[in-house]
């Protein structure tokens, strides 16, 4: 059985072709074998250089100088001037406004006659309590008289009584002499027994003396029940009329101290309505400026170091050639949690009248500490788990403080206790400084 031949197709290119496309791959094998590996040595010599060069050489830091705090510190705080004492002046009846004797911008003293209000009603009924009053005292009068006569009747009856007793007894008396005497024979029975019956009249008669007498002391007794009634009638009618005559007197409108009319509401016949709630029209605002007083919220940064007494200036736009001088009087006993501030009053003397109630001022106040802090930046402090640090160069070696923050403003901070003032603090220290190395201190720029 015959086998069909088999025809092999050649490769045209045969084996030279093969060994140029060897010799391609080996070309840019080497090509980039020379581009990553050259500059890898080309950098590898240039860090042992380095390390040649900055073998045994110290760390450079920089540094400042700690310095003082000073003891002394201002603080300008805004504030509104306002009077020291400051009143609506409402009315107290209701009527017609009768004469208005002030206007604003007037000075007026205290107990000075400010207006007059016409009040018909309480006036009216001010006649009406006082005739109540003069009827009940016309009642009192008449229980009084009822009283005496029911005293008279009872010392009369004690007296029947006294006669009546004296009687008995003396019928008492008779009558057993008679029936002794009847038992012997020396007197008719008839005698004897008239003088019996005057015994039993006169015993009778004691009985209703003291009858009487009783009701004679009920009687006082109730006169005086009358008396204590009309007395608490009178009382009670004195008082209504004290009541309206006191309300009758609030027609005359009275300053109740010295000041200025910085308002004022109403004119000759207008309708007034007592009370000083809403729709009801004030009369008057009265305002004292001899003495002005300004709230301030002093920050918690220095508002411990506040104390009552000190001094504060008092600057006013309107006015910037004048320092006006102020007292601190009353310090807030806590502070305001919503913007840690602690409201603090200062009180200024306007006697000369320069300063106007609702002015804007700023207020200087300047504290002073009781000790002395150092102040360095902020970037200087290394934190630690048992505590705050700051690197401090001594002897051209690092030297860790351990330090207590007193004030921290961010970029800068106060320090309590750690420092004394003219170290050579390090300015962000090496993660890896360690205390007693060498370091180059270099000043910062400031």
């Amino acid at each position: 059985m015959n086998r069909p031949h088999l025809r092999l197709r050649r490769n045209p290119y045969g084996k030279g072709g093969l060994v140029l496309l060897l010799l391609i791959a080996a070309g840019i094998f080497v090509v980039l074998f020379l581009i990553g590996f050259l500059p890898r040595l080309a950098n590898k010599k240039d860090l042992a250089r380095e390390h040649e060069v900055t073998a045994g050489s110290v760390p450079v830091v920089q540094t400042t100088v700690a310095k003082r705090a000073p003891l002394k510190e201002e603080g300008n705080l805004p504030g509104n001037i306002s009077a020291i004492q400051y009143v609506t002046i409402n009315a107290r009846v209701d009527g017609y406004l009768k004469t208005r004797l002030v206007d604003i911008g007037d000075w007026v003293k205290k107990g000075q006659l400010l207006a007059e209000i016409d009040t018909p009603t309480i006036d009216q009924e001010l006649n009406q309590a006082k005739a109540d009053l003069a009827e009940s005292q016309a009642q009192l009068a008449s229980t009084q008289a009822k009283l005496k006569e029911a005293i008279a009747q009872d010392v009369a009856a004690k007296a029947t009584i006294q006669k009546s007793q004296a009687n008995e007894e003396f019928t008492h008396i008779t009558a057993d002499r008679w029936v002794n005497m009847a038992q012997k024979g020396a007197v008719s029975l008839q005698s004897r027994d008239e003088r019996v019956r005057q015994f039993k009249d006169a015993t009778a008669a004691l009985q209703v003396s003291i009858a009487q007498e009783k009701a004679s002391q009920a009687a006082v007794k109730s006169a005086e029940a009358e008396v204590g009634v009309s007395r608490s009638l009178v009382a009670a009618k004195t008082a209504s009329v004290a009541r309206i005559a006191a309300q009758q007197n609030f027609k005359r409108v009275i300053a109740p101290f010295d000041g200025v009319i910085t308002l004022r509401r109403v004119d000759p016949g207008a309708l007034i309505s007592s009370g000083s709630q809403m729709p009801t029209l004030e009369l008057f605002q009265l305002a004292k400026i001899d003495t002005l007083r300004i709230y301030v919220n002093v920050p918690q940064t220095f508002a411990r170091f506040l104390s009552s007494g000190q001094k504060a200036e008092v600057l006013v736009p309107e006015l910037p050639d004048k320092v006006f001088v102020g007292t601190v009087t009353n310090i807030a006993g806590a502070l305001d949690p919503s913007t840690r501030t602690r409201q603090t009053e200062v009180r200024i003397d306007n006697r000369d009248h320069t300063l106007l109630p609702g002015m804007y001022a700023q207020v200087k106040v300047t504290i002073k500490r009781d000790e002395e802090w150092i102040t360095v930046p902020g970037t200087a402090l290394v934190p630690k788990n048992d505590g705050t640090y700051v690197v401090v160069v001594k002897d051209d070696a690092a030297q860790f403080n351990k330090i207590e923050i007193g004030r921290d403003f961010g970029d800068t901070v106060e320090i309590r206790r750690g420092l004394s003032g003219g170290e050579l603090v390090v300015l962000s220290p090496p993660v890896d400084l360690i205390a007693g190395e060498k370091v180059k201190p270099v000043k910062a720029s400031e």
